[in-house]
């Protein structure tokens, strides 16, 4: 007999029981988004004829995304919750090798299949900001992966650089799925472009913003054509610092206790317009004045880089101040959305060899983000600010039991998580009408 410390006894039973009764709800009210429709339209089908539908490929791994899972074997978890499967009425799901294949077979079709999709789902979230500036980030971001065809990075790691693109709130308008060996500089204006076809006739970005990689005078001059204001940091060469040298000491305004502020006109060689120039000086130990004729001119500017921060602007209307808050809002609204589609959604792990197949991989990825950022509009007020960590703990992750009986099927949850689940569905439902 098993030795133990507490005194209670362990036992089997065939009762249908889910740790994931909130993803359940999440799968419903996917399914009133019309998710199956999208899927079975858009993208193509496992190409015998008693193959699996797209959906059935797309709508477990969404789930499986939100659930947290990591690797392509774990569809296994959602497969084997048969409370789950007979919620969401989940007949088939393919083996995590169907899906590989899937991946491989249809990479780059399936990639603008779910462009599509995401463009579907993105005039519904454009209704909920439709009184707000639409204001575009972009950013490329590194994923590191030892696969055999993985190209080297200037991170000294091989792996993938996509550049994403978001939208107020952390929406993800497109990805340029990339080698890891491109830059974070390369064909940014074709990828600002690319993002513009996602939007509905008759919107256009209000603003841009994007570091250093996209400080371009072919972008600013297509800024200026279609009227879009950026603000983009700025790179500091010798024209830069010669401009910050001759501020004079009264131009420099107080910002924060380490901070003070002042600008300028600046041009590039290439660009059509001058633009303004905003400096941030940071308050750091200076370099002492009888090292200066012993450092080198590359150290020198090394030391004058960390000093000053640049932003370049061609918004005339801001002052300084209003436009480093908006500009550093970037951090919240890109980098940060970045970091939670890569860590809690997963996507810093590529299921594959194959370029395509991982570009496919990392769109549905951020289709399921996309849609979980709309299902927490359907959330109470205390639940919508928060990651998909924290909905995983207080939310999809409530156990529960599935009956079925006299041809109705019964969830039965602990009762401080009946009201709370039965206003998300009514929510869900009425979502569903529009």
């Amino acid at each position: 007999m098993t030795q133990t410390t507490l005194n209670f006894k362990l036992q089997s039973t065939n009762e249908k029981l889910t740790p994931r009764t909130g993803v359940a709800i999440l799968g419903e009210y996917l399914k009133g988004m019309n998710l199956e429709t999208l899927c079975n339209d858009n993208l193509p089908k496992a190409k015998r004829n008693n193959g699996y539908s797209a959906f059935e490929f797309i709508y477990p791994l969404i789930l499986m995304l939100h659930s947290g899972g990591r690797f392509l074997d774990d569809i296994r978890d959602i497969k084997i919750d048969k409370a789950l499967t007979t919620l969401l009425k989940i007949q088939n799901i393919p083996t995590a090798n169907a899906f590989s294949k899937y991946l491989r077979k249809h990479g780059t079709n399936g990639e603008e299949g779910m462009r599509k999709i995401n463009k579907k789902f993105l005039k519904r979230f454009l209704k909920s900001i439709e009184n707000e500036e639409l204001i575009l980030d972009i950013d490329a971001t590194f994923i590191e992966a030892h696969k055999n065809t993985a190209k080297w990075s200037y991170k000294d790691a091989p792996g993938y650089m996509p550049m994403v693109g978001h939208i107020n709130n952390g929406w993800v308008i497109d990805v340029d799925f990339r080698e890891g060996n491109e830059a974070p500089a390369s064909k940014n204006l074709e990828f600002i472009k690319q993002c513009e076809l996602q939007l509905p006739l008759g919107r256009k970005f209000d603003r841009f913003r994007a570091d250093s990689a996209s400080y371009q005078a072919d972008i600013f001059n297509y800024c200026e054509e279609k009227s879009i204001l950026f603000t983009v940091t700025a790179k500091k060469n010798t024209n830069v610092f010669d401009s910050i040298k001759s501020i004079k000491d009264e131009e420099w305004q107080t910002f924060s206790n380490r901070e003070k502020i002042a600008e300028f006109t600046h041009t590039m060689q290439d660009t059509d317009n001058a633009f303004r120039m905003i400096v941030i000086k940071k308050d750091i130990t200076p370099t002492l004045p009888t090292l200066e004729g012993y450092i080198g001119d590359e150290v020198m500017m090394q030391h004058q880089d960390e000093i000053y921060y640049c932003i370049a602007t061609n918004d005339n209307n801001l002052t300084p101040s209003e436009i480093i808050k908006l500009h550093r809002q970037r951090g919240e609204t890109s980098e940060n959305k970045i970091k939670e589609l890569k860590n809690g959604f997963n996507m810093s792990y590529l299921p594959s060899s194959n370029l395509e197949a991982n570009a496919f991989y990392f769109h549905i990825g951020t289709v399921a983000y996309n849609l979980f950022l709309l299902f927490k509009q359907i959330l109470d007020k205390n639940l919508q600010k928060h990651t998909v960590k924290t909905i995983r703990y207080k939310l999809y992750n409530i156990a529960g039991k599935v009956i079925s009986h006299a041809r109705e099927t019964i969830l039965k949850v602990n009762e401080e998580f009946v009201q709370l689940l039965q206003i998300i569905r009514q929510r869900a439902y009425e979502e569903s009408l529009q």
